[in-house]
Order: structure tokens, then sequence, then C-alpha cells
């Protein structure tokens, strides 16, 4: 998972931010491919970007995103290093290049900046797990239900009655990061927002009770948000 940074916590980093390149991507544009040689690492300011890998040789599904003020690329950290992933921007975004070799740096002398590096690579073995999620644990539904909890707490914004996830999520994306079925996912979603657990605005999801979530990713039994209908 990429990590989040505040460069006006870090003096360093925030000079590196003022000096570094920035970049226009267009929706679908690519910022780099899996294999390219690494040397920078991005931060997001606006947008999001896909993180995706192929599998079986020809399909491509995401891995991850990057999305305001986290840094992808991380593999340009280590000199000599290539792209883990391709990545390529979902929404109209932009980007700043910074020196790898300059944020491993910052990384060795700054405290707050190298524990919100340890906890980017802590949410992304949580995410990389998602998908084992056994059918005794809730399965797809279970799945969902922590990749919803996972991006919430990356992108979440609280609100009156609920938490809103500020990026836009296709199906397709949820489906990638759940490992399900598009359908089912689709299927999911509307039996959650029917039952008042969700609410949907577009592409952007409003989580109204997070404990019904909590519960269903833990596999504790059918979804039922409190006052709601139940979806068991």
């Amino acid at each position: 998972m990429p990590f989040k940074i505040v460069p006006g916590r870090d003096r360093k980093l925030n000079r590196l931010v003022k000096k570094g390149a920035t970049r226009e991507l267009r929706r679908g544009q690519a910022l780099y491919r899996a294999g390219d040689p690494g040397g920078e690492v991005y931060l997001v300011t606006s947008g999001l970007l896909l993180l995706t890998a192929q599998y079986g040789g020809r399909t491509e599904r995401t891995v991850d995103l990057a999305g305001p003020m986290e840094l992808a690329g991380e593999e340009g950290l280590v000199p000599g290093a290539h792209r883990w992933t391709n990545a390529r921007a979902e929404t109209s975004s932009q980007v700043v290049a910074l020196e790898g070799k300059a944020v491993a740096q910052t990384l060795q002398t700054a405290t707050r900046t190298f524990h919100a590096f340890l906890q980017g690579r802590e949410g992304a073995i949580d995410l990389a797990r998602i998908p084992g999620i056994p059918r005794s644990s809730g399965g797809a539904r279970g799945r969902l239900a922590a990749v919803l909890l996972h991006l919430a707490g990356r992108f979440g914004q609280e609100e009156e009655g609920g938490v809103r996830i500020s990026v836009r999520l296709t199906h397709q994306i949820l489906a990638d990061l759940s490992a399900s079925h598009r359908s089912t996912v689709t299927t999911l979603l509307n039996d959650w927002i029917y039952d008042e657990v969700l609410e949907g605005r577009g592409k952007e999801l409003r989580i109204l009770h997070p404990k019904a979530l909590t519960a269903l990713s833990h596999g504790t039994g059918s979804l039922k948000a409190p006052g709601g209908k139940d979806s068991s």
C-alpha cells in the first residue's frame, strides 16, 4: 500500500516536493509499466492511480490504489530496482516526481515519515491477505467488506451519519481487490445499499454502519444494519 505523507511535517521531504517535477496525467494514461527501471517515486497530489499486475500472462487486475498525498512507485527507493506493477491514472491526476535515493535518505533520518512508511507496509500486507479470506469466514461478502473498510481507513472522510470514501471506485476495481466476480460485487453493493448499510453516490460510497461491515469481514454472521433490513 502506498504510504500517505504530510510534507509540511518533514522539512527535508517538503524541500524535495517543492523541487520535484509536476506531471499531469489524463484518465487512462500510463505513468509507468512493470519492468520499467525505477529511480523515482511519485507523490500523488490529486486524482487516483491504479496499480495493476498481470496474471496468467494476459489478465491484468488492480492490486492497489494510490490516492492524494500517497507515494507510488516505492521500488524507486532501491537503486537498480525495476517496477513491480503498472501504474495508470484512473481519473485526471497530478503527480510530483521525487528522486528515489533522496526519499530513501529522508526515511532514514525522519522518524515520523519512516513510521508512515512502516504503516504503509503493514497496510499492504493486510490488503494482500484479503483475497485469501476463505468461504468459511465470509467468502466474497467478507472479502468485499474488508476491502471497503481498508479503503475507508485510507480515503475515508467522516461525515454526519457515516464515512464517505472520497475516491471514485468502479465495481471492477472492487472486484479485483476482493478477488471476486464483478457481478458478485454489484449484487452485494446493491444489497447493502438497500439494507442501508451503504449509500451510493455515483462511484463514491458512504459507509453508514462500519460495525456491520466489520462483523461481516470477520465472518460472524449475516449483515444487518441497526434499524435497517436483514440481508442474510
